[in-house]
């Protein structure tokens, strides 16, 4: 009776064994996430301080559709998301940024990812110092001195952008605050945000 008892354990672990090779992956390396696809830390964008949040952590993520959500899409706002680049890049990509939509705002994002990705442990990310805030209703204006860091594999162009951008904030139709209006300004001799949009955005 007792080696019964002990050979229904034993005969568990064999099978149990025996499986293992064929396992459902449970001890492999998880595949690296794409940066097409949203990510866990984008949480919900109910006031401004969580939507710039979000911006900057999909930039350090490099996380395109997260980036995009950051910003008024036609389908789901009472206005078009606008975009005013500096002065200093409007006089060098003048036709770029002569329709510049949410489209051609993640087009560019995607194609600056994607001149990152042949660069090892490429760096990204956005510092921002807040500077003004002005609350109207359900909208707000908040101003930030910003220093966006991108490397890429471009030699020819800086991987530093720095200057101001005063952004116009508000609910979408499914009360997620987005971005409606992006203004840039120079106020270094270091390029812009918008010269970086201009380069890449084809």
């Amino acid at each position: 009776m007792k080696s019964r008892l002990r050979a229904g354990p034993l005969r568990l672990c064999v099978v149990f064994l025996a499986l293992l090779p064929a396992g459902c992956g449970l001890f492999e390396p998880r595949q690296p996430e794409s940066p097409t696809a949203p990510s866990d830390s984008f949480r919900p964008s109910t006031d401004p301080d969580a939507l710039i949040e979000n911006l900057q952590n999909a930039i350090a993520q490099k996380n395109v559709v997260n980036y995009e959500r950051c910003f008024a899409e036609p389908s789901h706002a009472a206005e078009p998301f606008v975009f005013a680049p500096s002065s200093a890049a409007l006089a060098v990509y003048a036709a770029v940024f002569a329709h510049w939509t949410v489209d051609e705002e993640r087009q560019y994002f995607q194609n600056l990812v994607a001149r990152s990705q042949g660069k090892s442990n490429a760096v990204s990310n956005l510092t921002l110092t807040h500077k003004t805030i002005i609350v109207s209703g359900d909208s707000a204006v908040h101003s930030y001195d910003y220093t966006l860091t991108f490397e890429h594999t471009d030699p020819t162009f800086p991987q530093t952008a720095i200057g101001t951008m005063q952004v116009v904030m508000g609910p979408d139709n499914n009360n997620a605050w987005v971005i409606y209006r992006w203004t840039d300004y120079k106020t270094t001799g270091d390029v812009t945000w918008s010269h970086f949009k201009g380069k890449f955005s084809n």
